[in-house]
């Protein structure tokens, strides 16, 4: 293809990155550091920094937020990695059944996990309910610090287990054979070859795990309080809705968390320097074969995995679903299925939530995976500047935290200068959509284009085909199981969002994420999970059509 045209490719990605967060989040920033500015009545300069140092309890919510990120990714890597391994250098059966079991657990916010956990530990919850009591010890270990870790991570060790399993799936058998006709012990190999090239991969996604969990304020809220464990993003999500609402306030704590991911993210990449690696060509690796024990092992590390992950907070979810008269008092527990029949009732509230999230979910995910293969490509045809700049900035809507990104949305689309009627549209919650999950799809063409090399092009080319005609014909086709991926991930985590929905969504309009809230902050908590277990199951179709592709 033309290098003008990959060039405009990588322009056309950087526009709708600078669009959808450079100019909200610069309109944020610019709000924080001087109030007011905005709306005409500007305050003092950086005067919002000042006061936050006064914030009370800010060093210990510091401190706090920064163990439960490196606990959350520790934790991530420690369930994670050796499931990576399990499904890419052994010869366990049922592997595709085994990603499954894996990924289940992130059908369902991490928040509305928490949730479970809670209805299920509480005093009075279901482990009372069906075990006649339940150990103090472990209800207290449950409610502090290590419990919010152990949620946080039930929902982060799945990504990092599918990212440990591609990098080792990549590596090229030849540089074992070579080594091991040198002479090289295991060890050797392990720590000179696997070692080197695995690296970058655990690095990457423990940063995304620390990152997710620094950004998320969904699990801190639900379980935070119960736990007396102040943390940053629960804080910064009560100063930007709860009344009185200090958004400047929330916008300088939301500073000081970027700030910290891009000191991350720039030690994680000079760590990487350090093992530089050539690009591989996926082949088939080196399995071990685990006999009868062992795939039983591995099979029963993987179904515990399930039942903690998954199998507690859905049974949890289901069984409150059912309930009719969740938190009656003495009253004994009714079963019933009205609440699903509320859901699904055509015209009903529920049923439009579930429709807009699916026309929402399906448009945004289909604009992403475009765009993406379309900057992908420019990014690997026209390496240069700004393919760097791109693939740096490409990690911003993972980094900014999404709940910031909403109230960025508010300030600048509802500026005086903005003449575009967007504001309080469904439009602006579809763009919200596609700044927070941009760079899913984006990760997902990168790789794919990695693994492409130039000489079918060329060739194409000298045969006369229009550059139109290689992309449709040559490039897509070879994307595809990775755009079909990124399109499916996309897909999900639109549907299951709850964050833009909650703070974006028009007057009169409903989606799952905002449904699920009001019916909790109403107290509808039935009704609710039977929303998100119609998500849950949604999800895990999805997941189970992407898996079917795979071996």
């Amino acid at each position: 293809m033309n290098p003008k045209t990959a060039r405009f490719f990588l322009v056309l990605g950087l526009s709708a990155l600078g669009l959808t967060i450079g100019y909200p989040i610069t309109v944020l920033f610019v709000e924080s550091i001087r109030p007011g500015l905005i709306g005409g009545m500007p305050g003092k300069w950086f005067e919002v920094y000042f006061s936050m140092w006064q914030t009370p309890g800010l060093g210990e919510m510091l401190l706090n937020s920064l163990l439960w990120g490196l606990s959350t990714t520790l934790g991530a890597w420690l369930l994670g990695i050796p499931c990576g391994w399990l499904l890419a250098r052994t010869n366990m059966p049922g592997k595709k059944w085994a990603r499954i079991l894996l990924l289940v657990p992130l059908m369902s916010p991490a928040y509305i996990n928490a949730l479970a956990y809670v209805l299920a530990m509480q005093p009075g919850g279901f482990a009372d309910l069906l075990m006649g009591g339940f150990p103090d010890g472990i209800r207290s270990l449950f409610f502090s610090f290590w419990g919010v870790t152990f949620v946080m991570v039930l929902a982060s060790f799945g990504g990092v287990a599918l990212a440990i399993e591609a990098v080792l799936r990549g590596i090229p058998t030849r540089l074992e054979d070579a080594a091991a006709s040198l002479g090289a012990s295991r060890s050797v190999t392990f720590l000179k070859i696997l070692l080197p090239l695995v690296a970058p991969a655990v690095v990457n996604s423990g940063i995304l795990v620390f990152l997710d969990a620094i950004s998320n304020f969904g699990v801190p809220a639900v379980m935070g309080p119960r736990s007396n464990l102040p943390l940053l993003p629960a804080e910064i999500y009560a100063y930007a809705t709860s009344w009185p609402v200090d958004l400047p306030l929330a916008t300088a704590l939301s500073v000081l968390l970027c700030v910290g991911a891009v000191a991350l993210i720039s030690l994680g990449r000079i760590l990487i320097s350090r093992h530089p690696v050539g690009r591989t060509r996926p082949s088939p690796g080196r399995e071990t074969s685990l006999g009868a024990l062992g795939s039983a092992l591995a099979w029963s590390w993987f179904l515990f995995l399930f039942f903690i992950g998954a199998g507690i907070p859905n049974g949890v979810i289901i069984a409150t679903s059912l309930v009719e008269n969740w938190g009656a008092g003495d009253v004994g527990l009714r079963w019933t299925f009205e609440h699903y029949t509320k859901l699904f009732a055509p015209g009903s509230g529920s049923f439009q939530a579930l429709t807009t999230s699916l026309l929402l979910s399906a448009g945004t995910a289909s604009f992403c995976v475009t765009l993406g293969a379309l900057v992908a490509y420019g990014m690997h045809r026209a390496p240069g500047c700004l393919a760097s700049l791109l693939d740096s900035l490409g990690l911003l809507p993972r980094m900014i935290p999404r709940i910031v990104t909403a109230i960025a949305f508010i300030l600048a689309w509802n500026a005086p200068w903005v003449t575009l009627e967007i504001y309080n549209t469904i439009w602006l919650l579809a763009l919200a959509y596609f700044a927070l999950y941009q760079s899913d799809a984006l990760r997902f063409a990168d790789s794919g284009m990695r693994q492409i090399g130039s000489n079918m092009e060329q060739a194409a080319a000298l045969f006369g085909a229009t550059p139109a005609k290689i992309f449709s014909a040559i490039i897509l086709p070879l994307l595809w199981p990775g755009l079909f991926a990124a399109w499916m991930t996309t897909f999900v985590v639109c549907m299951r969002d709850w964050v833009a929905s909650i703070i974006l969504l028009p007057p009169g309009v409903q989606t799952i994420g905002s449904y699920i809230f009001n019916q909790f902050d109403q107290g509808n908590i039935s009704l609710a999970m039977a929303m998100t277990t119609a998500t849950v199951i949604l999800g895990t179709v999805v997941l189970v059509a992407m898996q079917s592709r795979k071996k």
